[in-house]
Order: structure tokens, then sequence, then C-alpha cells
């Protein structure tokens, strides 16, 4: 039998290779944050909207795609890969794994949140769902991609691929962490707004950070304080005080605000005024950095228009807000997605027919 022929003519696999860390650098990370202990059973999380907006910012990229004709199958097969990647490592490390594949359903067309923002998630959707430069792409993912990667899924063991329809994306994490809280929770992102998670018991977030062409991995706040403030020293130290509480956290995100998500920050308000704001608050009496209702945080702010906006930010970036309005119903929609039909000669099969050129990593894939 001849040797596999590998077409490496894929301009779409650096979208990929970025969300992959290398083994050492994830072992030092987890290492440094003593979360795991040996015959832990963990989570791993891989958000795919960070893939979706590196593959949109690719030159030239609907030119690409026509002329790569080939192009579902080479990311049905980049996304499988990514969940081997992680899979590998934490099976190797003697860890019960499940890997998931995550993102906002781009057929979405409602919100909880939209009743604090009317907008919310509409930037999303927009830019994949009607931008001509994405538009090739996106209904290449909605009709062919994405159902054929919950389909190999269901072959694979333990890797499952989870589309959230009118459910914020990042609450899956925490949905299913709810599940089974026996598993500790490793989430891999670039998405800022998933690094909250760092403050939830049980969850550790490999944040990816992209800055001036280089490449960086960040596990906690006083990092992502630093990336985004650019502060050093004792200014850092006292950001990194205030902010370590989960509210205060959420509080941050609700004044920077999240483009994804449609939510516009506070004008003329970054990170020390809030500080200074909550800071005072605590002074007096009105609250505790352990104060948790949006409402009373809300009143670090003694102008209305200004309090209300927070307030409505607020419920559209905590995550244990959001999935605290959930129904079970919304809550089923999520976890009704893991299937398992582990089948190795089907798997075998594709491998040597349709991914013949751009394989899947089985070895990985099916331990």
């Amino acid at each position: 039998m001849p040797a596999p022929y590998h077409d490496f003519s894929n301009p779409f696999g650096f979208c990929f290779n970025a969300m992959k860390i290398r083994y050492q650098a994830l072992d030092e990370s987890l290492t440094a944050a003593r979360f795991l202990q040996p015959q832990d059973k963990v989570n791993v999380f891989i958000n795919l909207e960070t893939i979706f907006k590196n593959l949109s910012m690719i030159n030239d990229l609907e030119q690409k795609l026509i002329l790569q004709k080939k192009f579902p199958v080479i990311l049905v097969s980049d996304i499988i890969n990514l969940a081997a990647h992680y899979k590998r490592f934490f099976i190797s490390n003697g860890l019960d794994t499940r890997v998931y594949l995550y993102h906002t359903d781009f057929k979405s067309d409602d919100f909880d949140q939209c009743r604090y923002n009317e907008d919310f998630r509409s930037y999303y959707l927009m830019k994949y769902n009607e931008n001509p430069r994405m538009v090739y792409l996106t209904d290449a993912m909605k009709s062919d991609i994405f159902p054929e990667v919950r389909t190999i899924c269901e072959f694979v063991p333990r890797v499952y691929y989870i589309s959230a329809y009118n459910i914020e994306g990042s609450a899956v994490p925490h949905i299913i962490g709810d599940d089974d809280p026996t598993r500790k929770n490793i989430i891999i992102s670039g998405e800022f707004y998933d690094t909250q998670y760092t403050l939830i018991p049980n969850y550790f977030v490999q944040y990816i950070h992209y800055a001036l062409g280089a490449r960086y991995f960040y596990s906690d706040t006083k990092s992502y304080l630093k990336a985004i403030t650019k502060r050093n020293g004792d200014e850092l130290d006292s950001l990194n005080n205030t902010y370590s509480h989960p509210a205060m956290y959420s509080a941050l995100l609700a004044v920077l605000g999240d483009r994804a998500r449609s939510i516009d920050g506070l004008a003329g308000i970054g990170p020390k005024i809030l500080q200074k704001n909550i800071l005072n608050s605590v002074q007096e009496n009105r609250i505790q950095l352990t104060t948790t209702s949006p409402n009373l945080l809300g009143d670090v702010f003694h102008d209305m228009d200004v309090k209300d906006e927070f307030i409505n930010n607020f419920y559209c970036v905590s995550i244990p807000e959001i999935v605290k309005e959930l129904t079970s119903t919304s809550r089923t929609t999520i976890l009704n997605q893991r299937r398992d039909r582990f089948d190795n000669n089907s798997l075998i099969r594709l491998n040597s027919t349709r991914f013949y050129n751009y394989p899947l990593i089985l070895e990985a894939l099916t331990l």
C-alpha cells in the first residue's frame, strides 16, 4: 500500500496553530497554578470563536477559499485536530479527559441578554452572516463544516462539538461544569471575555493574547490586567488587589465593553477610574469588594445614566449572571449535544478516503 499523500497547501493552518500551545509551556503554566492533581478528571474547552476571528483576518480570504476548493475538508480536519492536540496532552498525563469545541451558533437570533442590550451579539452575527468577506465561509460552515465536525465528534471518544443556539457561547463551560462538579475545567481561548473564569472555582483559563505580532499566554488576573493596562509594579499590584474579586472583575469587563458582543464600554471610564470609584464606595461602606449585586455595584457611579448603562452591561458580561438566567430547557440543549458512538473502523475509513490528504490525528483522538 503506498504511503499517504499529504497535501500541505493549507492557507488556513496558521489560524489553528496559533491556538495550539506547546506542551512544555502548557505544563509549566498548569504546574505554576497548582491547578491539577494526579488522577483528576478534566474538561478541556476550546473556544472556536478565536479561530473564527483568526480566519476573518486572512487577507483575500474569499479568493483563497475559492481557489482551495477542498477548504471544507481542510477546516473540518483542522478543527478536529485542534481537539486532538489537547486531548493527547492531558491523557498522556494520566488524566480522565473530555474535550469540548464550542461557540455561539451563527443561526442565533435572540438572547436573554437582549432585555439589557437589544443589540447583544449583533456584531458577531452580522460579521459572519452578512459581511461579504465572510459569508461564503460562514455558509459553508453552517451547511457542511459544522455538521461534519459534529458527526465525527460523535464517533470520537470523549470529544464533543457544542453549538450554543441563542445562548452566549462562553456560558458553555459553566453549564457543562455545573453538570459534573467532580471534574476540573480548563479553558483555551483568545477571548478576553473568558478570562473571568479564572475567578470561578474549579476553572483554569489559558488566555492566548496577541500583541505587536507576538503571542503570549496568560492565566492569572495580574497578567490579564497587565495586558490591557500596560501597568507595572505597585500600580499593577493595586489593580490586581481590587479586581481579584469575581464581581469586581465583571465590573471591569462591564466598563471596558466587548465588541464581539456589541457591548459599548462606558465613555471616559477605564480600570483606574473604576477602581477609584470602587475604593471610595468601599470606604464609605456602600459596598464591599465581595459585593455581587449589579444594582449595588452600580452605586459606585453618581450619574444615573452611567449607572443604568453599567448595570445593563454587567448582566451581559457576567457569566454567572448569564447562567443564572438560563432555563433548564436551555441548559439541556447544551448538555444533550454530548453523544458517544465510538466507531474506530469508520474513523479509519474516513482517514483513508475523505481525509487522505488532510488526515485526522487518530492516534491522539482515540486515546
